[in-house]
């Protein structure tokens, strides 16, 4: 399944995601603000970013955005439950799919695998 790097500043929504995805079999990274996304993302060979967007220190929409110069082909999903305005701004910023909070365990799961299913696929992922 997909390395997939949940960030929310609330620990509550990082269980909830962690029990949703983890039981579909994805292997699960967390940060708590954008700065420590960055890093994450930097660390380790990451295949969706999945990030709300109202975070202290670096929020959704700037992580977004220096995800976007690190990896042109980085995908997100973005979350918030804020307003509507957060998640077209997330959009315009590179968010490959947006979503409201709450939401339920199978619209998330179901984004998950749209997402992971339009992936790039280059040279590197092929076996030969």
């Amino acid at each position: 399944m997909a390395r997939i790097l949940l960030v929310d500043d609330e620990e509550m929504d990082r269980t909830i995601g962690k029990a949703i995805l983890e039981g579909a079999g994805h292997e699960l990274f967390y940060a708590p603000n954008g700065e420590v996304a960055l890093r994450t993302y930097m660390s380790h060979d990451i295949d969706l970013v999945i990030t709300d967007l109202v975070m202290p220190n670096l929020n959704g929409i700037l992580l977004i955005q220096e995800l976007r110069k690190l990896d042109r082909n980085a995908l997100v999903l973005a979350l918030t439950g804020v307003s509507p305005e957060q998640l077209d701004r997330a959009k315009e910023a590179g968010a490959a799919s947006i979503m409201r909070k709450p939401y339920t365990p199978q619209a998330l799961l179901q984004a998950v695998t749209n997402l992971l299913e339009t992936r790039i696929v280059g040279p590197d992922d092929f076996w030969y």
